[in-house]
């Protein structure tokens, strides 16, 4: 019992020193950022070490058992905010927000990265930059800079479906065909009319259910 009680309070401990660290620290990894997640990691996992088999079942099952609870705390709104936060605002109408980003702990220089990465060189043409509680941030551009749409230009674009692999490496992915209801004699019947006599030629091929085409990619002869 004493063990489990250990292992509860060593993983409370983890999460609370990772939410202090902040969102960046789990998916904007810097050396820092990393080295702190190792040593946490180390120093928290330390007094769990045991040579022995019986000690180290009882650990591993409690902090399963221990992550499954905090998951499913998490599907609760009020347990969602202790553990995950809430979703913070750093750019405002073109605007940085010089406070939300100090306790985020994150950098100007991290910031314009991200931007420049997603495609915005400039502050000011973001309308919101939010960082999300899972720690992706999420860029709202602004209306007069973001990229044009069919349905900005009035034109209806037919739906093409959701294009699935029905062949990988040369194997055919039998569940996925029929989640596009179609059959192994359809996909022979392909690979004929591209001239394709052996499957194990095939890396990757993709079809929808919503049209009746199918693309091949093919190794190189």
């Amino acid at each position: 019992m004493a063990l489990i009680l250990k292992t509860a309070i060593l993983f409370a401990t983890g999460i609370l020193l990772m939410r202090v660290m902040g969102k960046s620290a789990i998916t904007q990894l810097t050396p820092y950022d990393l080295m702190a997640i190792i040593i946490i990691g180390t120093v928290v996992a330390e007094p769990l070490i045991n040579t022995k088999l019986k000690p180290t079942l009882i650990v591993l099952g409690a902090l399963l058992v221990l992550y499954i609870i905090f998951s499913e705390l998490s599907l609760n709104q009020f347990f969602n905010k202790i553990l995950l936060g809430r979703p913070t605002i750093l750019i405002k109408h073109g605007k940085i927000i010089e406070e939300n980003i100090e306790k985020e702990k994150i950098s100007l220089i991290q910031l314009t990265a991200i931007l420049r990465v997603n495609g915005y060189p400039k502050v000011n043409d973001i309308e919101y930059a939010i960082l999300e509680p899972t720690g992706e941030i999420s860029i709202l551009p602004k209306a007069d800079i973001r990229s044009v749409t069919p349905s900005d230009l009035g034109i209806n674009v037919e739906y093409e479906g959701l294009p699935i692999g029905v062949i990988i490496d040369g194997k055919i992915q039998r569940k996925n065909l029929k989640l596009i209801n179609k059959d192994e004699e359809w996909l022979k019947n392909k690979m004929r009319e591209e001239g394709i006599d052996n499957i194990k030629n095939i890396i990757y091929a993709y079809a929808s259910d919503e049209k009746d085409e199918i693309v091949f990619d093919l190794r190189e002869k």
